[in-house]
């Protein structure tokens, strides 16, 4: 074991829903899992070492409970909702009760870690901090803190593929989306892009 302590691991149950935006270039639909990695943005991408490529053996899906911390992950760079026309928003149920490594607060202390490193953008540590729970666990990803807001995120790995029912998938320029999101983008005083009339 190369952590100091026993990682902390938490059920979240089936029937739990999860909301992820995604590149519809690149997946089939919102339950769709990265083979290709890892990625200087995959903050808990458990792809082998090295310069990204594909792996067909390790597989990634970035997902949150919550639409704020969803938008906020997904352009809280810029600050600003602008959303390309391949942009698309899922809601995801679970059929089944997924186990996943805790990596916030108290629990990093279990990981040798402070909480702090693990929010932070050092994305060498957390990739080969989730390599290492991968290959001593049995989990099926980590719980994380959002960086811009500090909510629960979920990044499961391929061993959850059978745990993914979609429940609706829609582009940006859906009017229900972009009035939901134009509201978020304003709660989080981020500027909003073009989304259409609605």
């Amino acid at each position: 074991m190369t952590f100091p302590g026993t990682p902390v691991v938490d059920a979240l149950p089936a029937g739990s829903l999860l909301v992820r935006i995604y590149d519809s270039r690149y997946y089939g639909d919102g339950t769709g899992f990265r083979f290709f990695g890892p990625h200087r943005a995959g903050r808990w991408d458990h792809h082998a070492a090295g310069p990204p490529a594909h792996d067909a053996a390790h597989g990634v899906s970035y997902l949150t409970p919550s639409l704020t911390c969803a938008v906020a992950e997904s352009f809280g760079d810029a600050r600003l909702v602008a959303p390309a026309p391949y942009h698309r928003l899922s809601i995801i149920r679970l059929t089944r009760t997924v186990h996943l490594v805790d990596t916030g607060g108290h629990a990093a202390v279990e990981l040798g870690v402070p909480a702090g490193a693990l929010r932070a953008r050092d994305r060498a540590l957390t990739q080969r901090i989730s390599r290492e729970l991968y290959a001593e666990t049995a989990a099926d990803g980590v719980r994380y803190e959002g960086y811009f807001t500090g909510d629960p995120c979920v990044a499961l790995w391929e061993r959850a593929r059978d745990s993914l029912e979609l429940l609706d998938d829609r582009g940006f320029d859906d009017p229900a989306v972009a009035a939901d999101v134009l509201v978020i983008a304003d709660e989080l005083h981020y500027a909003a892009g073009d989304l259409g009339p609605f």
